[in-house]
């Protein structure tokens, strides 16, 4: 019986002895020590740019590896621990002060995790902005606060809150519908953000925009009141919006003929933009006075239209709240 039991207590010390040394060597190790730390950035930083480094410690001087758990696309170097700012990442100090990630650095043998918190600083963006992003908040307000001499200003911004749903008076033959069709999808093209858009509907009753092809004689009987109010002006078209409070509700839009450039300019004053001042040159804008055969929407107006019919741009600001929430959302976009 005792030559039985020896060797079997012999072979169970010797496990018992060795599960012994490995928790002591893990014991010994220590895991990585992750100081504490803030970390600050200015809204709007730029895809790269850096945040600082996570400073961690190791007890034994073992080289140490560093991961990163972020909603946001916040980077981290795995070897020495610099964080910086990934593809895509908003910084935006109106949304959100500060953004909150976990970081996770390992030994080789233990991990430790640390909660990090970085604080997103408020800057003036108007500052940040550059010349040709500062033009376009220029040119935003003289379009949409009508600062042209052509047009009577008006001291806020008027949109339409609903899309606009055109109705087709009159007879329109195959090459006007055409055009008509082919500058709403190009306005179409620029109000990308929120559910603004421009369609075509039949019937009448469900529309809240009229546009009436024909002479100014037989758009007398179609808008009398337009009619009344430019019956003695040298005019090819115009446009008639009724609004309540900050907003655009129903427009009344007449041509007098197959011009893109006419209804172009046309609709535009039916979303809300005054006359552009751009008129000098080969290409002047299409919202000019004066209105040019085959003239376009220039880039930069193209630039105010997206950005006026943007979601997060309100109805109804003036030309300091201009100041205040566009160079934002252009930096936002950029």
């Amino acid at each position: 019986m005792k030559k039985i039991a020896l060797p079997v207590l012999s072979v169970l010390a010797m496990a018992c002895s060795t599960g012994s040394n490995e928790v002591n060597k893990e014991l010994a190790n220590g895991a990585p020590v992750i100081a504490s730390q803030t970390f600050q950035i200015n809204e709007h930083a730029a895809t790269g740019t850096e945040v600082g480094k996570v400073q961690a410690s190791d007890s034994k001087d073992d080289v140490l590896s560093y991961t990163i758990d972020s909603e946001e696309n916040i980077l981290i170097n795995e070897i020495t621990g610099a964080l910086s700012i990934g593809e895509g990442v908003k910084l935006d100090f109106e949304t959100g002060s500060s953004l909150n990630f976990l970081v996770s650095v390992f030994d080789g043998t233990s991990i430790s995790d640390a909660d990090i918190n970085l604080t997103i600083a408020d800057i003036n963006e108007f500052d940040a902005l550059s010349e040709a992003q500062e033009e376009v908040v220029s040119h935003f307000k003289h379009l949409t606060l009508f600062q042209d001499p052509s047009s009577p200003t008006q001291d806020i911004i008027r949109k339409c809150d609903e899309p606009m749903k055109m109705f087709l008076l009159g007879t329109f033959f195959a090459g006007v519908r055409t055009m008509v069709e082919e500058v709403i999808a190009e306005y179409n093209e620029l109000v990308v953000s929120g559910d603004f858009n421009i369609s075509l509907v039949d019937p009448e009753s469900e529309s809240t925009a009229q546009l009436f092809f024909g002479t100014k004689a037989q758009m007398e009987s179609v808008f009398p009141g337009m009619y009344e109010q430019i019956q003695n002006l040298t005019v090819d078209g115009y446009a008639s919006s009724s609004f309540l409070g900050n907003f655009y509700k129903t427009s009344d839009i007449w041509i007098s003929k197959e011009s893109d450039a006419l209804f172009r300019h046309e609709l535009g004053h039916a979303l809300g933009l005054g006359h552009s001042d751009l008129c000098d040159g080969e290409n002047p804008s299409a919202m000019c006075s004066q209105i040019t055969e085959g003239s376009q929407l220039l880039p930069i107006e193209k630039e105010v239209i997206k950005f006026f019919y943007h979601t997060d741009l309100p109805s109804g600001i003036n030309s300091d709240e201009i100041d205040e929430n566009l160079p934002n959302l252009i930096l936002l976009e950029q």
